[in-house]
């Protein structure tokens, strides 16, 4: 195997260590959260995931990676199923509404806010919302390869 091969195996192996015991802790914060009727342990929930993603971000930095595709696609995939369950219970399940939507949509909000500041602090405003921009990647223009020079004092 090669040598640039078994770094990448390295660190799925390193992350997966990581997320695995994270993921089981959440969900069995979650679980005995809505089972109790105890909105703390559902905070205790996004608060262990927060602090798997913190851990996913010093593995990054100490290897001197980034998220790759397949993570940004399993997180998005993971926090939209998680949104439309939510939404789903507080349609469906009586006194959902009521006891668990300051919880979790904080804890949601929170997950945004951890990702929105990564992306800005790693590759700064511009570019990190200039990835949102398809338009500018679909359809080039010179305007669009203009470099702008920073304000001087």
């Amino acid at each position: 195997m090669a040598s640039g091969q078994q770094a990448r195996l390295d660190r799925h192996a390193l992350v997966m260590a990581l997320w695995l015991p994270v993921g089981l802790v959440a969900a069995v914060l979650f679980n005995h959260g809505f089972a109790a009727d105890g909105s703390w342990w559902v905070a205790g929930g996004f608060v262990i995931i927060l602090a798997g993603f913190a851990g996913h971000i010093i593995i990054n930095a100490a290897l001197g990676t980034g998220f790759t595709a397949r993570e940004t696609g399993a997180g998005m995939v993971l926090f939209l199923a998680a949104l439309n369950a939510f939404i789903g219970a507080m349609v469906l399940i009586d006194g959902f509404y009521e006891s668990f939507f300051l919880t979790i949509a904080s804890g949601m909000t929170s997950l945004v806010a951890a990702v929105a500041l990564t992306m800005v602090t790693r590759h700064g405003t511009r570019a990190a919302f200039g990835r949102f921009d398809i338009i500018r990647d679909n359809n080039p223009r010179p305007s669009s390869r203009v470099r702008r020079n920073r304000a001087r004092l």
